[in-house]
């Protein structure tokens, strides 16, 4: 019985009718898109975020209109760090010294666990940069988690294939990618 449930689910045409979607709209790793980066993450162009986000939004209304369930993952990953188990599965799974850094665990663990969820779902998908880090929030860490003059949409190479990204400056506590 496990089988034939199991094959239920699965996209099985390519030309049949959609029924529900996840989605994830536009957000802080596209205003984090630069000409440097760009290609590393199979991007053509630097996008216009606001343009990104309206057409975004008129696509959802359409399949809505055609009667197909839109499921956006930013409201999806809010709803489940609303569960404190889940929430700190995940913060368990990403704040880890290979990603932020054996010295900023806490103070960015701590953060994370402070954001409403919303932001918190938003940070996950999108990204930490020193820019969004209150400087007030780790003063034991300001020196290796200070925020440096440049573009806040710098980020470091991690960008590429992790969630919870970190912007550093040279000569962080932050093992090397």
């Amino acid at each position: 019985m496990a089988n034939t449930q199991s094959a239920a689910f699965g996209v099985h045409s390519e030309v049949g009718q959609l029924h529900k979607v996840m989605v994830c709209a536009p957000g802080h790793a596209h205003e984090r898109l630069t000409p440097t980066n760009i290609h590393g993450l199979l991007y053509d162009d630097v996008m216009w975020v606001e343009v990104g986000k309206r057409d975004h939004f008129d696509f959802m209304q359409k399949m809505r209109s055609r009667g197909v369930e839109v499921v956006e993952m930013h409201s999806l990953l809010a709803e489940t760090v609303a569960i404190p188990e889940a929430k700190k599965w995940i913060l368990d799974n990403q704040v880890v010294p290979n990603q932020v850094g054996l010295g900023l665990i806490d103070e960015i663990r701590s953060y994370l666990e402070g954001l409403p969820n919303r932001r918190l779902a938003e940070t996950l998908i999108g990204g930490l940069s020193t820019y969004d880090f209150p400087e007030t929030h780790g003063e034991k860490y300001s020196s290796s988690f200070a925020k440096r003059p440049g573009s806040p949409s710098t980020c470091c190479r991690r960008c590429r294939t992790r969630s919870i990204r970190v912007t550093r400056p040279v000569g962080s506590m932050a093992a090397s990618p």
